[in-house]
C-alpha cells in the first residue's frame, strides 16, 4: 500500500509543477474530509480549481481518466463543497479539473465535470 501512496505523491508533485508553470496558485495539497479527498486545490485567476490527479507511470494516454468514475466524482464534489463551506467560498467560481500523467505525457482537462 505504501508504494501506491508514494506513486500518488510523485504524480501530485508533477501535476503541481505543471500547474505552477501555467501560473496557477497553490491553495492546498490533499484536502481530506469525511466525504473524500481532493488532490490539489489551486487558484486560476479568480476561480478555485479542485484537481484530481491520475498518475499511471507505465500507462497510456486516456487510461487514468477511466478511473474518474461517477462515484469518484460524487466524492470529489462532496469534499470540494466541504472545503468551500469551511472557507466561505460557496459563492465563488469553482471548477473541477483532471490531470492525467502517463508515459505519453501530461493531459490537463479543465472543467472535466
Amino acid at each position: 500500500m505504501a508504494n501506491v501512496y508514494l506513486v500518488g505523491i510523485e504524480g501530485e508533485k508533477a501535476a503541481l509543477e505543471y500547474l505552477l508553470k501555467k501560473r496557477y496558485k497553490l491553495i492546498t495539497v490533499r484536502f481530506r474530509d469525511g466525504h473524500g479527498e481532493v488532490d490539489l486545490i489551486m487558484r486560476d485567476k479568480k476561480t478555485t480549481v479542485f484537481v484530481e490527479v491520475k498518475y499511471r507511470k507505465e500507462g497510456v494516454k486516456g487510461e487514468g481518466l477511466f478511473a474518474v468514475t461517477e462515484d469518484k466524482k460524487r466524492r470529489l464534489r462532496s469534499a470540494a463543497m466541504a472545503y468551500a463551506v469551511k472557507n466561505k467560498l460557496t459563492d465563488a467560481a469553482m471548477r473541477f479539473d483532471v490531470i492525467e500523467i502517463t508515459a505519453d505525457g501530461i493531459m490537463h482537462i479543465e472543467n472535466a465535470f
